[in-house]
């Protein structure tokens, strides 16, 4: 963000470059985009037609949904317009795509954290769980897009300033420890205390053997769930601490040579609201019988 190289100046040779690197970047990224779209159009496509999957703890998934599915609506084909050379660096529609990419991330981020607490609350405070209302849910989706919106637009206070460098160095920092590593933290954490919950869970008092067969398939959904959720913290580290650190070194120091770098990740990003529906949504047992249901 603080490179003030400008895409009018470029040489002839240098504009058909940048011009064939746009080219390559479309082809990658838009199946990418497309796919995003469709599993997340998807869920949209469920949560209308079936009511049962209108639950309370469902709503946070369809928030993240929402989230990835503007990534691939919006995110992606402005990164593909940029990926052409054609705007100027500090021009604001670099800005904006800035902004755009920070907001969307911030919100899938914290749509996980949530999700993941949520998760934590059901197996841990059980009967407090059930108190958790659709409105609740609303309320902290609401708090969610508000955090995001604040902490993605805090750059446009700066844009003009002569310490913008030094304050998107700070917002990177910022949003690594913030967005990425106290997240993640509380994640590893839950995961943690959720497995010795589940595995401490013990069959004895209960009455008939309908009694237990439900208890049986209570602790094989739960750790299905946790292995999930296993699954996604990986996939979030591997796919999340790349982008976040490597946000940080661009605005730290720009080199030409990094431009190969940020293709990879902004790839890698992008992979995560296609992942996402999957791991999140389609692999819940009621979203699966649901898919059934609408495929028959």
């Amino acid at each position: 963000m603080n490179n003030n190289s400008s895409a009018s100046t470029l040489l002839p040779n240098q504009a058909d470059k940048r011009h064939s690197v746009g080219l390559k970047e479309m082809s990658k990224l838009l199946p990418i985009a497309i796919a995003i779209t469709l599993t997340n159009g998807l869920v949209f496509v469920m949560f209308y037609k079936r009511k049962r999957l209108r639950t309370a703890s469902n709503y946070l998934l369809l928030g993240l949904a929402v989230c990835d599915f503007l990534t691939g609506t919006i995110n992606i084909p402005y990164y593909i317009i940029f990926s052409f050379g054609f705007i100027p660096y500090n021009s604001l529609f670099v800005h904006c795509l800035y902004i755009l990419h920070t907001l969307m991330t911030i919100s899938a981020g914290y749509h996980i954290l949530i999700i993941t607490a949520e998760k934590y609350f059901a197996i841990i405070r059980p009967l407090k769980h059930r108190f958790i209302t659709k409105t609740t849910i609303c309320k902290l989706s609401l708090g969610i897009w508000m955090t995001s919106a604040i902490i993605a637009l805090v750059p446009f206070t700066w844009w003009t300033s002569p310490l913008a460098s030094i304050c998107y160095v700070i917002h990177s920092a910022f949003c690594l420890l913030m967005v990425f590593l106290a997240p993640y933290v509380f994640m590893v954490y839950a995961f943690t205390i959720m497995s010795r919950a589940i595995s401490k869970r013990k069959m004895s008092g209960l009455p008939n053997d309908c009694a237990r067969l439900r208890f049986h398939e209570k602790r094989a959904n739960d750790r299905k769930c946790i292995l999930v959720f296993a699954v996604m913290a990986t996939v979030y580290v591997i796919c999340w601490l790349p982008y976040f650190s490597f946000m940080l070194i661009i605005n730290i120091t720009w080199y030409p040579s990094l431009d190969k770098a940020i293709y990879l990740f902004a790839i890698i990003r992008y992979m995560t609201s296609f992942i996402n529906p999957l791991l999140y949504t389609f692999f819940k047992r009621d979203f699966w019988l649901a898919l059934k249901t609408l495929m028959k």
